[in-house]
């Protein structure tokens, strides 16, 4: 009970101990820097929100650059009519995100598999065909941010740490609630979840919610990050690529792979953005390997990783059955 207490702890101190430590470096280093880590933060954000519905919740999500958009735009609106606190205005913005989200879920969770990918894909692309012929966006054009209800990328960098933070934590927290364990019993067997009286739609929807929020409070972050948006970048499909590829990469469906796989796939394109036109292949290359050879993501390799370890000094987990020590003490041996 003791290590079941103490495992809790270290989960949820972690994430509250890495934004102190954020909000004490904010005022202390460049800029530049400043900048960066926001925008790793609002990777991981966005990851953590697609991971939800695609990693916890077996849904293939190709919609949710329709979440960023909305809270970006949402946010511009807000602030350009309104005088209001900025952090109010980043609430509204993801409430209205959110109710988004359960609208858009109610006709998407009536399809399954890649029928639910492709109708996602179709309504992203419809709105954002909807917002370049939507007068008050101005088309193509750039719509500004007032500069007068902006922020400096320090406190910008404070507000997005504690946001990341928080964001973490709700989900750990809905992961191992029942709506979590449905959820998850949903993804594995969804007849026979239903049969135990899981239904699909009670189940899904407040995980749509839930999602659509996260991500428009980063759509609402990133706006105000840039400064100005447009419809093609407010709601570009790259969004949902990249939550894709780092949870790929991070481990699919755990609570830590998509912040592994966003600071991997970040200073990765950080790192290969010299090579010019090679970065693409670069990654590319990546997510094939990793696909091919560890597809339980980086999670997953350090999971058998530590489990061959304790089998190797005597020590194997408790949840392996005999024989499965046996089996890999063998592969060992070889």
């Amino acid at each position: 009970m003791s290590k079941f207490l103490n495992k809790t702890t270290a989960i949820y101190a972690a994430p509250i101990l890495v934004a102190l430590i954020g909000l004490a470096l904010a005022d202390n280093v460049k800029l530049g820097l400043v900048n960066e880590w926001t925008s790793l933060l609002l990777l991981m954000i966005l990851a953590m929100a697609w991971n939800l519905v695609a990693g916890f919740g077996g849904q293939f999500s190709l919609g949710h650059s329709i979440f960023v958009g909305v809270g970006g735009y949402a946010t511009a609106v807000i602030l350009t009519y309104f005088e209001l606190p900025l952090l109010l205005v980043i609430v509204m913005a993801s409430l209205i995100s959110a109710a988004i989200g359960v609208m858009l879920a109610f006709p998407l969770l009536r399809l399954r598999g890649p029928y639910l990918s492709i109708g996602s894909l179709g309504m992203a692309l419809a709105a954002t065909g909807f917002m370049l012929n939507f007068d008050f966006t101005k088309a193509s054009q750039s719509y500004p941010l007032p500069s007068n209800a902006l922020v400096d990328l320090a406190e910008l960098f404070k507000i997005t740490v504690v946001i990341a933070a928080i964001s973490l934590i709700v989900i750990v927290v809905l992961v191992r609630s029942p709506l979590g364990l449905r959820l998850v019993a949903l993804r594995d067997d969804e007849n026979g979840a239903a049969s135990l009286g899981v239904y699909r739609l009670r189940t899904l929807v407040p995980v749509w919610a839930l999602s659509g929020l996260l991500t428009g409070v980063m759509g609402s972050l990133t706006a105000m990050q840039n400064g100005n948006l447009t419809p093609v970048s407010a709601f570009n499909l790259q969004y949902v690529l990249d939550a894709a590829v780092i949870c790929v990469i991070g481990g699919l469906g755990t609570l830590s792979g998509p912040l592994l796989g966003a600071i991997l796939v970040f200073y990765l394109r950080q790192y290969s953005a010299d090579f010019a036109d090679w970065s693409i292949l670069i990654e590319a290359l990546v997510v094939i390997l990793v696909v091919r050879f560890f597809p339980g993501g980086i999670v997953g390799l350090a999971s058998r990783a530590t489990t061959s370890l304790r089998i190797r000094f005597g020590k194997p987990p408790a949840s392996l059955t005999t024989e499965a020590v046996k089996t890999i003490r063998k592969k060992q041996k070889i």
